[in-house]
């Protein structure tokens, strides 16, 4: 790799157009950053991501702390190092342990196997900022989603989430930490004008959702209904 050079906005939708694998996801992963004005970014295996998420950092003002335990090849990186970039070369664990500031987000691409996957969870978990987000990659992949989907799961035990998965190019699993010993992350969006934002973050929208109330009715009750009229439909043969 001859450098990691921040994305232009063209060639991040250049790539999605008509890439393949995780390109895919790096509008994804820039917007995410983006969305959370996020400041502290961990990268987890240097790649094309790397590029998304400096080119997220110069518009965040945050800064990106890329790690990747390949020193042969990416020793040369170092040099690239700039006031929104910083590049560790060794052991994801090391790494994380050594993270002193809230994480507002988190892309994961440095391993696949069971053991590291949960290992590095389990350590970033604690450090997250309550809403902040991590992304893991190839957990759709034929070979491996297996295992990175169980280190997934028993890493978040007991913990309180949101978890959704894109099912596409090798799939990005997207986890909303919904509890943290650190600050919540603001909510960006636009400016009202009685000073409050567009945007209100909640808590548990899974299960807020169940008990929001819809004209003073809840989902339930509106489920309810839906799954009768189906049942009226299929038995007049509407």
């Amino acid at each position: 790799m001859s450098g990691v050079d921040p994305y232009t906005d063209e060639q991040l939708i250049d790539h999605f157009r008509k890439g393949t694998g995780f390109w895919k996801h790096l509008l994804v992963i820039y917007s995410l950053a983006i969305g959370l004005k996020a400041q502290c970014i961990l990268d987890l295996g240097v790649g094309s991501t790397t590029r998304a998420l400096r080119h997220a950092a110069e518009e965040t003002g945050g800064i990106v702390y890329s790690c990747d335990c390949d020193v042969d090849r990416f020793s040369s990186l170092s040099e690239q190092q700039d006031a929104f970039w910083r590049l560790f070369l060794g052991s994801s664990e090391k790494f994380i342990s050594g993270i002193t500031e809230p994480i507002d987000l988190v892309s994961h691409d440095a391993a696949h196997d069971y053991f590291q996957v949960k290992l590095d969870l389990s350590l970033l978990l604690p450090k997250m900022r309550k809403f902040g987000i991590i992304c893991v990659h190839d957990t759709q992949q034929c070979d491996q989603a297996g295992e990175i989907l169980t280190a997934i799961r028993e890493a978040l035990e007991g913990r309180k989430f949101s978890l959704v998965t894109l099912p596409f190019n090798c799939g990005l699993t997207i986890i909303r930490v919904e509890e943290g010993i650190f600050p919540e992350i603001k909510p960006t969006g636009t400016k009202l004008d009685d000073g409050r934002f567009d945007t209100c973050l909640s808590e548990f929208p899974l299960e807020f959702a169940e008990k929001a109330d819809l004209k003073g009715r809840t989902k339930v009750y509106w489920l309810r209904r839906y799954i009768g009229w189906r049942k009226r439909k299929l038995t007049k043969g509407w």
